[in-house]
């Protein structure tokens, strides 16, 4: 509607002049005549004041000082309804009014009142008509009388079209800036939304990248050296390359398709899944033992991915930074009222130490990330030989009932894992 009114702003002012002409012209049954000079002259300020606003008050000035001075007919055969038009056009130049002296437009609405009441007493003839009475020769007080009176009704009247023009002005700059607003918000929306798809992006190419790699690349640096002396297990460590490699190639090419936002019935990953996890970084050369306690109730797909990459990352980690032979434990506690991860895992002791440190980076800040949007919080500590995480999820959070009936444990311990 706005950008309706905006788009039939430049031909408003040049319609209402037609229109009051026209108006007039019939009303007062004019014709294009000497009697009608002030007219046409006011109603083209009307035309011109939007786009001319200084130069239609300009006219307006020079057509009742001409009025004033006899060269255009006085009000009698002018007609008192041609000043009607002097506040349209106060009207429409403020409207069209871009400089910075705000006080012209009120000033010459105040100027003209007075020029339009000095010609009203110019003709003796109309201001005795008006009064029904003769005003000349009854006293001076009694003239100043009714000459304020004329020039306090045409200011007034003047003024109004003024505070009238400013308050269209107003709100339209207000419109204007709330519409600018709203476009800028969107704008902003976009980029966050888009940031946040290219945060989730990152965080799942780096789970699903960081893990397969890792695993890969320990399978292949040990077939280096069991390929001779223990060929039987070159097959088992083929197997889960091309296993890695084709579990992150479906993953990688479902993120870039975007069917990895789509979790309703078919979800990436479920808890099941971390048991394949834990084999294959056993068989890589970590041990990983998987405990859980208590009664698991049912989680939505996207809840499962998410403690499914918190593991897979927990895990990465220590396979990476860790000391692989001393490891690694992963514990889930299920409780009525919230659901906790517990990983911990060796760190190398002696003098390289210090480069197997955990790094800060985008693995943690993802993890925090990820357990944030469930509703929970991820925590690491860092000992003198171990490192743990720690992560919480609140089953009200994540929809579940204290009262959830119970179920058959979903992650079965590996062997070496406790009862």
């Amino acid at each position: 509607m706005f950008k309706t009114i905006q788009s039939l702003r430049p031909i408003a002012a040049p319609a209402a002049a037609v229109l009051l002409a026209g108006a007039l012209f019939i009303l007062e049954e004019r014709h294009f005549d000497q009697k009608s000079a002030l007219l046409l002259a006011l109603v083209t300020g009307v035309a011109v004041a939007e786009i001319l606003p200084a130069a239609a008050l300009g006219l307006v000035f020079a057509a009742l000082v001409l009025q004033s001075v006899k060269v255009f007919p006085l009000v009698l055969l002018s007609g008192v309804l041609s000043y009607a038009v002097v506040p349209v056009v106060i009207f429409f130049a403020v409207i069209g009014w871009k400089t910075r002296n705000g006080w012209v437009p009120p000033g010459a609405a105040v100027m003209f009142a007075g020029i339009t009441t000095l010609n009203w007493f110019t003709d003796q003839t109309w201001i005795n008509v008006i009064f029904a009475s003769p005003i000349y020769g009854r006293g001076l007080p009694r003239t100043l009388t009714y000459a304020f009176l004329i020039f306090g009704a045409f200011a007034a009247l003047n003024l109004a079209a003024w505070a009238v023009g400013v308050a269209v002005n107003n709100a339209s700059r207000s419109r204007r800036a709330q519409l600018a607003a709203e476009a800028r918000l969107r704008e902003t929306a976009t980029e966050l939304a888009v940031e946040q798809e290219r945060n989730r992006i990152a965080r799942e190419l780096h789970d699903v990248l960081a893990h397969s790699l890792t695993v890969i690349l320990a399978q292949a640096d040990g077939m280096r050296f069991i390929h001779r002396v223990e060929p039987e297990s070159v097959e088992e460590a083929s197997r889960v390359i091309a296993e890695s490699a084709r579990t992150a190639l479906v993953e990688t090419r479902r993120l870039i398709e975007g069917f990895s936002s789509d979790l309703g019935n078919q979800p990436t990953h479920t808890i099941e899944d971390v048991v394949t996890l834990a084999d294959r970084l056993s068989s890589s050369g970590m041990p990983v033992t998987i405990e859980s306690t208590g009664e698991p109730w049912d989680m939505s797909a996207a809840q499962e991915l998410t403690v499914y990459r918190l593991a897979q990352e927990s895990l990465t980690n220590a396979f990476k930074h860790g000391d692989r032979s001393q490891g690694a434990h992963l514990h889930l506690v299920w409780t009525p009222t919230s659901l906790e991860l517990r990983s911990r895992s060796s760190l190398i002791t002696g003098p390289v130490a210090a480069p197997s440190t955990p790094p800060s980076g985008r693995g943690l800040a993802g993890m925090k990330a990820r357990a944030a949007a469930a509703g929970g919080w991820v925590e690491t500590v860092r000992g003198e030989k171990t490192f743990e995480v720690l992560a919480f999820f609140p089953s009200a959070t994540l929809d579940q009932h204290a009262t959830a009936t119970p179920s058959k444990p979903r992650v079965p311990a590996l062997e070496g894992a406790k009862p």
